[in-house]
């Protein structure tokens, strides 16, 4: 009887332990901008003394990366991480590094992978907003505030002479008359049928908890009625920001599909790269057994 519940006891404890399994420090990490990060993943000894281990990356924009690869640190991070048994250390991070990395492990017919999160922290920037000088009601109107710095993403707020406007108005009995609608998310202030109560000047603020929040320029924006003769065209009465944003914009749109286009072109020229390097690799080894 005693033998049974000792057998028993010792197949409950050692089935705790997962074959073949990657492990990593945490699954999230933070680090600010500049700074050095490691990034910890470790296995178990089943995987064999010189287990195959590969690290990919994963940007925020979905392109994926080989950062090692055949026992050799990808070109492109050749002075930037350093490898060591049980992980790998960034000396210095950007904005740009921030996305997935992938842990694979594989040996003795064995095979894991964990992921690690790494969001490089970033102070917001000051937002741009758009915001007209002048409309007349009953029109739908929206007011736009972005930051392109911030990370994580900043979430946005929207002030009305100086008073912070609440998400949904409708809760607070101060704000129950207005009708716009806020998101926090993207940075837009909706009104879906303008009335002169919403006159006034208004600004916005960027902020995502790393540094002190920014705001945008602050714009009058005078609701007139719409048989109003005196009202002002509206497009020819922007702000002197505001005049601006939709060239800034649409130069944006410009710079960003060829931004994009470039970067296809790039993501392709670095696959190429990292076959020919496999290739190589290939080859060393071949040579080598020949030397044998």
């Amino acid at each position: 009887m005693l033998t049974f519940v000792f057998v028993c006891l010792s197949i409950s404890v050692t089935g705790l332990h997962a074959d073949f399994t990657v492990v990593v420090g945490s699954p999230s990490v933070k680090v600010k901008e500049n700074k050095g990060v490691d990034l910890k993943c470790s296995y178990t000894a089943d995987f064999g003394a010189t287990p195959r281990i590969e690290w990919k990356f994963k940007d925020l924009k979905g392109y994926q990366f080989f950062i090692y690869f055949a026992g050799m640190i990808t070109a492109e991070y050749e002075g930037r991480i350093t490898m060591y048994d049980g992980g790998l250390r960034f000396n210095k991070v950007t904005r740009a590094d921030s996305g997935d990395y992938d842990c694979e492990v594989s040996g003795n017919g064995g095979y894991d992978e964990k992921t690690i999160k790494l969001t490089v922290l970033v102070p917001p920037s000051k937002p741009v907003s758009r915001i007209p000088s002048s409309v007349t009601t009953g029109n739908n109107v929206r007011l736009t505030c972005f930051d392109a710095d911030g990370s994580p993403p900043s979430t946005y707020r929207w002030y009305k002479d100086n008073t912070p406007l609440p998400e949904d108005p409708t809760k607070f009995p101060n704000f129950k008359n207005l009708t716009y609608k806020m998101n926090v998310f993207n940075g837009n202030l909706e009104f879906p049928s303008i009335s002169k109560l919403d006159t006034g000047s208004y600004f916005c603020e960027a902020s995502n908890g790393e540094g002190a929040a920014q705001h945008g320029d602050a714009v009058h924006m005078e609701v007139y009625d719409e048989d109003n003769s005196q009202a002002p065209a509206v497009s020819g009465n922007l702000s002197t920001e505001t005049q601006n944003v939709p060239s800034k914009i649409t130069m944006n749109h410009m710079l960003e599909k060829q931004y994009g286009i470039f970067m296809l072109q790039e993501v392709k020229l670095k696959l190429e790269i990292q076959k020919l390097e496999l290739e190589i690799t290939k080859l060393k080894l071949e040579v080598q057994k020949l030397g044998q």
